[in-house]
């Protein structure tokens, strides 16, 4: 289901603007898909914004998306514009994105869909590590070489989805590294994706491993206090490590919105999906197989016992569908 970027260009309208619509709740690799896509559209003559739906979480991509000046349309502005929106690193069909701004043009994704894709142009690639390596494709498909910034995103994106070469990688994924790394700054992509921490911290880290619920190879871990995303995602990456555990998430109980964050190991249980489902009712969240976040609305936590028991429900019915096959696989 392969595309391109002269299909794309054919089926878009020169004379309306085009919106880079990331998943929601994005990572780094979302957001340099966007800004590679976006900074590819002006080159061809269209006017092109990114957005996202949720929040950019995280230290290290807020950091990256300051230090490369990328300035998102809000997502509210962006629902109230006539846009012809191309989807990256995710699709509604993908169950990645709750709702469009503007009219769905097309997506360019490395996701397996679930559904069947209705737009004009998909350019689903389920065996690319990462978005990004899939528009920097594009940019050599025109012959066109990304600004600092843009090649900087790009390899920030590959690391990223990659974890530095180390997962999921494919030749496209090599090819885009290698040319994008002379190209961009790699000090600034790797230190905007590596988490930085303090030692500061090291007491919340503990306190962390006090309230934890386990469900057979599921571990849910509630915290209390001030603890950034940052450290989230870095204690969520941690319980993974335990080897009895397939799945574990991470729930900050504290200010305006409880935010979560989820990791997988199993083919099977999809961590985007999962959290999606699970927080559905309560507030939102989605991400990638092996890594999502999401936020709860505090009046509606249920408390970490029935939390736990809406993982749990909605991850065994997920394992009872073994003859599920995305539409995007091969």
């Amino acid at each position: 289901m392969n595309g391109s970027f002269g299909e794309l260009l054919g089926i878009l309208d020169p004379g309306r603007p085009v919106l880079v619509q990331t998943h929601d709740f994005p990572d780094h690799d979302a957001v340099g898909a966007a800004l590679g896509l976006k900074k590819l559209l002006e080159r061809a003559g269209f006017s092109a914004n990114v957005t996202w739906g949720g929040l950019a979480q995280g230290i290290s991509l807020a950091a990256m998306i300051e230090r490369l000046g990328i300035e998102p349309v809000p997502f509210s502005d962006a629902l109230r514009g006539d846009w012809q929106t191309v989807a990256v690193d995710g699709s509604p069909f993908a169950g990645t994105l709750r709702e469009v701004a503007g009219t769905l043009a097309g997506i360019v994704d490395h996701h397996p869909v679930w559904k069947e894709i209705t737009c004009p142009f998909a350019d689903l690639r389920t065996d690319a590590g990462s978005c990004s390596a899939i528009v920097w494709s594009y940019w050599k498909e025109r012959e066109e070489t990304p600004d600092r910034n843009t090649a900087t995103a790009l390899l920030a994106g590959i690391q990223l989805d990659t974890d530095f070469l180390s997962r999921r990688v494919s030749a496209l994924d090599l090819d885009a590294h290698y040319a994008l790394y002379p190209l961009g700054d790699p000090e600034l992509a790797r230190d905007v994706v590596r988490t930085s921490l303090s030692v500061e911290q090291l007491s919340d880290i503990g306190r962390a491993f006090v309230d934890y619920r386990l469900s057979g190879k599921v571990l849910l871990v509630e915290v209390h206090g001030d603890y950034p995303q940052e450290l989230l995602s870095v204690l969520a990456d941690f319980l993974l490590r335990l080897r009895e555990i397939d799945f574990a998430a991470v729930i900050e109980v504290r200010g305006a919105e409880y935010r979560v964050s989820a990791r997988s190991r199993s083919a099977d249980l999809d961590a985007g999906h999962i959290l999606r489902k699970t927080l559905a009712s309560m507030g939102a969240g989605g991400g990638h197989p092996h890594m999502a976040g999401g936020v709860v609305r505090p009046g509606d936590y249920p408390g970490p016992e029935a939390f736990m028991k809406r993982l749990t429900e909605t991850i065994d019915a997920r394992l009872q569908k073994p003859g599920r096959k995305p539409l995007g696989r091969a």
